[in-house]
């Protein structure tokens, strides 16, 4: 086990590029620091420090070792964290549901990483409708969901703030003018979610305050999913609303553009749920994830304009 110590002492002190750092990073005494890492240099019968007055440097033959070990201590922190998670009770299986976007485009990259950390557990995630997948939560199908939507029920957790835009084929977008007085949207077919999406709600909402009624527009296609609803507008079918996370690429690549809508911006928040009652280990160790990695660029105060 001294061994394993004295392997965490040294990547602590490269790393951290300081033998003080490394002291104070592990809650040793320098001294034990140094201890370690010249029991390190007599072992291998070469100096793996340069000391300086600025710190510590690796030489050849400490890059050599650092190089070759520190994914040794990554394995060795995952199997401590898996063990940990066995006697905890943090093993098996759980649902977590969420709307299209989150479901579609934040959670993944999230829980793909708080996976690598907890091997021992398996996520069936469930995306759909917001109003549907608050439905199952409510129904105890769900001990954790995120939504579109503020939940009429205690404990709600602001997680996430999403911007919704206006977008049109890039070659419809050349037709129209650099920017759309709120009346003129009458001029131009709509590409919409269904009734029961949270962003045509928080859509309607919008447009309502710039006295424009969404019931009165022409919604000439009705979606029930992010990626319908873009290659429909990719296809020229006319102007859509959706999250900017859903577009990033087509933007990028042209085939879709912005609108510009005079007066117009519409912003929601995403909500985490937890089933009350349900403190299982598993459960309360991916909500408190869930909350600890909800900070992030707000795409609210990022709002980028049409080039054109």
């Amino acid at each position: 086990m001294s061994y394993l110590q004295a392997l965490a002492v040294f990547i602590a002190v490269a790393e951290e590029k300081s033998f003080s750092a490394a002291a104070k990073k592990l809650s040793l005494t320098q001294p034990t620091v140094s201890f370690h890492i010249d029991g390190m240099e007599r072992k291998f019968g070469c100096p793996l420090f340069v000391r300086t007055r600025r710190g510590a440097e690796l030489t050849v033959y400490g890059r050599t070792l650092y190089d070759n070990t520190r994914d040794v201590q990554e394995l060795l922190d995952r199997t401590e964290r898996r063990i940990q998670d066995l006697c905890r009770g943090v093993a098996g299986q759980i649902s977590i549901g969420a709307g299209t976007i989150p479901g579609e485009y934040i959670l993944p990259p999230l829980l793909a990483a708080f996976l690598r950390d907890h091997p021992g557990v398996s996520i069936n995630l469930v995306s759909g409708d917001s109003r549907s997948i608050y439905e199952q939560w409510q129904s105890g199908i769900l001990p954790i969901c995120v939504v579109g939507f503020l939940p009429p029920v205690d404990g709600a957790q602001t997680v996430w703030s999403d911007e919704l835009v206006a977008v049109a084929a890039g070659r419809l977008r050349e037709t129209m003018p650099r920017q759309l007085a709120p009346q003129e949207l009458s001029r131009y077919s709509l590409v919409m979610r269904h009734a029961s999406s949270s962003s045509r709600t928080a859509v309607a909402q919008a447009l309502r305050q710039l006295g424009i009624q969404l019931e009165k527009c022409r919604v000439t296609l009705e979606v029930s999913g992010n990626e319908a609803l873009k290659r429909a507008v990719q296809a020229g079918a006319g102007i859509g609303f959706i999250s900017r996370r859903a577009v990033e690429a087509e933007l990028a690549a042209g085939s879709l553009a912005t609108v510009n809508i005079e007066g117009l911006s519409i912003t929601r928040n995403f909500y985490a749920l937890q089933r009350p009652n349900q403190e299982l280990p598993l459960v309360t160790t991916l909500w408190t994830y869930l909350l600890t990695n909800s900070r992030e660029t707000d795409y609210s105060v990022q709002r980028r304009t049409d080039n054109r």
